[in-house]
């Protein structure tokens, strides 16, 4: 994770998560054939910050390597 206004900035900076949320949960599971899904609906909301004081957040919705999307 790059800080996205030090990255246009030229700068190199430290990147702290500080509050990760999701609203449900939704378990993984096996197939038939064995293989793990992840079918998870939920939208992930994390909140950066950097060692130069922006801060930002980052939203981020489930997929899955079968191509489910959430």
């Amino acid at each position: 994770m790059i800080c996205p206004e030090c990255e246009k900035a030229g700068l190199k900076s430290k990147v702290y998560p500080s509050i990760n949320r999701t609203t449900s949960y939704y378990p993984p599971f096996f197939d038939e054939e064995g293989r793990y899904h992840n079918h998870d609906n939920n939208t992930t909301t994390t909140e950066y910050s950097c060692s130069y004081g922006h801060n930002w957040v980052d939203r981020r919705k489930g997929i899955c390597w079968c191509g489910w999307k959430g």
